[in-house]
């Protein structure tokens, strides 16, 4: 089969939340409990976005760790919606993270292309997070960077920056696959890194973000894109 990514990549780059690992499961299921025990008369649906928002805000602030991050945007969540809270809320919710499992597909497609490619994992997370996410994906990576080593994170340019350092590939020899049009799209693209977006749930591109080169609804048509069945 005829490659449609062409030149060939030298690097393939992954977002891992929401791009492997089933991100809408799991924060689905951690929320859930949240507002069952604080005995909340209030949707997932409405809590969900707010949420996410305080997140986007936290982690475009200074700089702190992630299990940080989605500890204090809970608690400010849960302020918003002038819910109770408790110093301890947030505290698990790392713990949590590191139990979400990858998307059926996502070991297989992994390991065939690592047969082939060299392949990285570019999040908005910590190491001591991650490595439970990157040991159920049958440690397929070459290169594991997450915000905790550049003190910065996604869509700031700094993340992908140490990624493509650490692999010796420029912009226009990689391939970034990810999901999300907040933090992914906005800055691979621009850089000028091929694009592929997993749209999983058939969203619509959000006016502003940069149009990816390609757009899969799941990781399994990607051998395929680059000339492998």
């Amino acid at each position: 089969m005829a490659a449609l990514i062409d030149p060939e990549p030298k690097l393939i780059t992954f977002d891992c939340y929401g791009t492997l690992i089933d991100w809408g499961s799991g924060i689905n299921a951690y929320l859930r409990g949240v507002l069952a025990r604080k005995g909340a008369a209030v949707d997932l649906e409405a809590f969900y976005p707010r949420w996410y928002e305080r997140q986007l805000q936290e982690i475009s602030g200074p700089f702190k760790l992630y299990r940080d991050v989605l500890g204090d945007s809970l608690r400010n969540a849960l302020r918003d919606f002038e819910l109770p809270v408790e110093p301890g809320d947030g505290e698990d919710f790392g713990d949590a993270m590191e139990g979400w499992e990858p998307f059926p597909e996502s070991v297989e497609i992994l390991a065939r292309l690592g047969e082939n490619y060299s392949l990285a994992v570019v999040s908005n997370s910590q190491h001591d997070i991650i490595s439970h996410a990157v040991e159920k994906l049958g440690n397929p990576f070459e290169y594991v960077v997450t915000a905790e080593d550049v003190g910065a994170y996604k869509p700031d340019a700094r993340p992908f920056e140490r990624t493509l350092e650490l692999a010796g590939a420029m912009p226009e020899e990689t391939v970034h696959v990810a999901r999300s049009q907040d933090v992914d799209l906005p800055r691979s693209v621009p850089m000028g890194i091929r694009t592929i977006w997993i749209n999983r749930s058939g969203e619509p591109l959000q006016a502003g973000v940069p149009e990816p080169d390609h757009e899969l609804p799941d990781l399994r048509q990607l051998p395929g894109l680059l000339g492998f069945d």
